[in-house]
């Protein structure tokens, strides 16, 4: 499964945003959107306001 679309938080940074990827594979284990939510922002450090799930 992979999260697509991201919508990084960076307070109006456009250069940091323009960094950070759109789209990230998730591990295999991992199905609660929650749970997806939380590990994206651990893994890059950043919040976000939303993503889509394709499988």
């Amino acid at each position: 499964m992979k999260a697509i679309n991201i919508k990084w938080d960076t307070d109006g940074d456009v250069d940091l945003l323009k960094q950070l990827s759109t789209e990230i594979e998730l591990p295999k284990d991992m199905t609660d959107v929650n749970e997806i939510s939380d590990w994206l922002s651990e893994q890059t450090g950043f919040g976000h306001e939303g993503f889509e799930l394709v499988y």
